[in-house]
């Protein structure tokens, strides 16, 4: 017998509640002033000029309490403040960029701040109700997730975006789908540097329905900028067609090579 699918939907959350799990993605506006002023007093640096601190994305299971989360300002709360962070980016930009991108761009010491001006997270989600992830040697079935199924719930949201003083992008946001199987979550940093680097931070969350498991896989990935782009197609005359480094599922696509770490969690 099939579970019963309890649909959940309200002027800015959607979502789904079945086999005990209750799965809700919230979209709200970017947030006001006032709210942004709150962030960074609490943060201690210049938030993301686009911050959807009320967006969500909420898994939490019905029987033990246990709650994963994805969230915005915790997220950030990972960016590295600390003054070796600082110094590491201000050699990263003085190797990478040339020297006539320097002289094209005067505005470029203007990007280097005190704190990890590319806002790189690696985020893994808020736990709550004593939901513990330890290392694992076993990852996500990927077998599984490939056989198609109905889909009760999709959902993809923005946690926040900034453009890097005009340098490039960066931005956390998250996809979440939910089967009869059991659902899935990807969450993903993706932050572009142009002429210098690209980087992906990638989270990936898997339950099977019946199982007491849930599989989380954190990969991390970076390239230089320069090996992106030798893998674009040539357009007509030899153009390049530069929009595609602004394709995350390009870019996606190119690199390799993943730094994989396993964990597991039991409900």
């Amino acid at each position: 017998m099939s579970a019963i699918v309890e649909k959940i939907e309200s002027e800015h959350t959607g979502g789904v509640r079945l086999n005990g799990w209750e799965i809700t993605s919230c979209h709200m506006p970017i947030l006001n002033n006032t709210s942004i002023e709150e962030y960074e007093k609490e943060l201690d640096f210049n938030v993301p000029e686009m911050i959807f601190g009320n967006n969500y994305l909420r898994i939490h299971h019905l029987t033990s309490g246990h709650t994963l989360e994805l969230q915005a300002l915790d997220a950030l709360k990972m960016v590295d403040t600390s003054p070796q962070s600082a110094k590491s980016v201000q050699v990263s930009i003085a190797q990478g960029w040339s020297e006539s991108s320097k002289r094209n761009r005067s505005d470029i010491t203007d990007v280097i701040k005190p704190f990890d001006w590319t806002l790189s997270t690696k985020y893994r989600g808020t736990s709550t109700g004593s939901l513990a992830f330890e290392p694992s040697q076993t990852g996500i079935d990927y077998a599984k997730l490939m056989v198609r199924e109905e889909i009760h719930f999709y959902d993809e949201n923005v946690l926040y975006e900034d453009d890097l003083g005009d340098n490039g992008i960066s931005q956390l946001s998250y996809k979440v789908r939910v089967m009869p199987s059991g659902f899935f979550v990807l969450q993903r940093f993706f932050m572009r540097v142009d002429g210098v680097i690209f980087r992906i931070y990638d989270t990936r969350v898997h339950h099977e329905f019946g199982s007491n498991r849930i599989v989380r896989e954190f990969s991390t990935r970076e390239c230089a900028f320069e090996d992106v782009r030798r893998h674009m197609p040539k357009k007509k005359h030899d153009d390049e067609d530069l929009s595609l480094l602004n394709n995350i599922s390009f870019v996606d696509g190119v690199m390799k090579d993943p730094k994989i770490e396993c964990e597991v969690a039991y409900v």
